[in-house]
């Protein structure tokens, strides 16, 4: 049995002699989040070795042809695949695609100091010490809440706590979540991320994750990987675009096809139709050759199409009939060939105030816009930057000859940055100080100077005080936060603040 969504397979289930509930409870076997779909919708049994549905309405089971589909709601639909293997004992058994929960892991914490734990099994939560998962918070309950691996998620139980347990600022007793959801338990939040999100944070790699709004915006990619919807990822320049599409990619059943991308914006206006759907020979002055635009390289695979705001109407026309028909012909040729890609569109551009300087074609825009991610600018991610400046020195490493390390107070001026160019900024500062740097350990003077030669303007050379305020504010007031991402305790982050305070009023009253 096949769930999709929009003709589109989501999950894959085996039926086995146990019956399954199918609809929008929690406590079903195969969970539809539609609130179109009924709270109990139906339940897939076998009869005489075939599967049929029964409607609870007094009816007997109506069987269920190979290739039928059943319709649930206004979106979803199951539909009876044939297949050679026999039907396991077990109830529900994904045949091909991996249970969601079994790619997903809780992160407890922030930074490089984050607990990451795989929800391979069910785990209690809790203050207790016969937990799976103890928690030092107060607020926490003895035995708080449970989660529980299923085949399309994780169920979240409540343990009858005293203060209950939250999803997406709702009290939930039972309940069903996926990679991106945070359960908040007493003052504590527990992250629902995709197994080994937290890698290699190059353009061209796995990324980062150690910040709430990173954390979450990888569940989303783990859920949409699977499918072969255009996405279009948003955000300002350098804050990692290329790094989601690749990660969509890899993450995806096209892992194994290519991954082409191409800067729309970064091309002469009259090379970017050939780039884009190829030419043949003498198509025009130059072309000595037959040329394969993007999307025939991308067939099988992904093609990240960058400053897709930048395209010229008439060429906006021709990527919406690629679109339409998943055809494209070569500039000078008499016909079309078929492609079979997945569309990954980015932009730092607002698309839609373009549609009404009449700049970009709505249509286009409804047609990449069905499924938007949003990367989050570095500024406003400041818990990803010590890790992805880990990462940086890492990669470094080869190039500068050893392993270079961060001090606090370097730690510190980093955090401490508005970061204007984002990743790509932060990525050359840390190569630039790792290559500069008289020794192993860069120090603050060596952070300093790497931005200024990078961002080409002085950094301001703020005193101890300043710096440490800095980055307190960068995690809005919260000390803990702050003394994890500046690689200090607590209490030594607030003596330093305090005695920083009384200067500045010994200063003022002296002036």
């Amino acid at each position: 049995m096949i769930l999709s969504y929009r003709d589109e397979p989501l999950r894959e289930f085996v039926l086995g002699e146990r019956a399954l509930e199918v609809g929008r409870g929690a406590f079903c076997d195969i969970v539809i989040h539609d609130p179109s779909v009924p709270e109990r919708a139906c339940r897939v049994v076998r009869l005489g070795g075939v599967p049929s549905v029964d409607f609870g309405d007094g009816r007997s089971p109506v069987g269920l042809p190979v290739g039928e589909k059943l319709r649930l709601g206004r979106h979803h639909a199951l539909v009876r695949v044939a297949t050679a293997s026999p039907a396991p004992e077990r109830g529900t058994e994904p045949l091909t695609l991996p249970s969601l929960a079994e790619r997903v892991s809780i992160v407890v914490g922030r930074g490089a100091e984050a607990r990451r734990v795989a929800l391979d099994r069910p785990i209690t939560v809790g203050s207790g010490p016969g937990c799976d998962l103890v928690l030092g918070d107060r607020a926490v309950s003895q035995r708080h809440c449970r989660l529980e691996p299923v085949p399309s998620g994780v169920r979240v139980r409540d343990c009858g706590s005293r203060n209950g347990t939250w999803v997406g600022g709702r009290r939930v007793s039972l309940g069903e979540i996926g990679p991106g959801a945070v359960v908040r338990v007493g003052r504590t939040d527990l992250h629902l991320v995709p197994r080994g999100a937290a890698g290699d944070a190059r353009d061209g790699g796995r990324m980062v994750a150690a910040s709430p709004a990173m954390l979450s915006l990888l569940g989303e990619v783990e859920q949409l990987a699977q499918l072969s919807w255009p996405v279009l990822v948003q955000g300002e320049s350098g804050a990692g675009k290329e790094g989601v599409a690749r990660a969509l990619h890899e993450r995806g059943p096209r892992a194994r096809g290519p991954f082409v991308a191409l800067n729309a914006g970064g091309l002469p206006r009259g090379t970017v139709e050939s780039e884009l759907f190829g030419h043949e020979r003498g198509a025009f002055t130059g072309a000595a050759g037959e040329h394969r635009g993007v999307f025939e390289q991308a067939d099988g695979g992904t093609l990240f199409l960058d400053e897709v705001g930048e395209l010229p109407l008439d060429l906006q026309a021709r990527l919406l009939r690629v679109l339409e028909t998943w055809e494209v012909r070569r500039v000078g040729a008499e016909r079309s060939r078929r492609v079979d890609v997945r569309l990954v569109c980015a932009t730092h551009r607002d698309l839609r105030a373009m549609i009404s300087d009449g700049r970009f074609r709505r249509d286009l825009f409804h047609r990449i816009h069905r499924v938007p991610l949003v990367v989050p600018p570095l500024r406003h991610r400041p818990e990803d930057i010590r890790p992805l400046a880990e990462r940086f020195l890492a990669d470094a490493a080869p190039e500068v000859g050893c392993r270079r390390e961060l001090t606090p107070d370097a730690e510190a001026l980093l955090v401490a940055h508005r970061w204007p160019g984002n990743v790509r900024e932060l990525r050359s500062v840390v190569e630039v100080a790792a290559l500069r740097s008289p020794t192993r350990r860069i120090s603050r003077e060596d952070v300093r100077r790497a931005l200024e030669r990078v961002a080409g303007v002085p950094e301001p050379d703020l005193s101890e005080d300043a710096q440490l305020r800095s980055v307190v504010r960068q995690y809005g007031g919260n000390l803990s936060a702050a003394a994890r991402a500046l690689g200090m305790a607590r209490s030594t982050l607030r003596d330093r603040m305090r005695k920083g305070e009384t200067k500045r009023r010994s200063d003022d009253e002296a002036a």
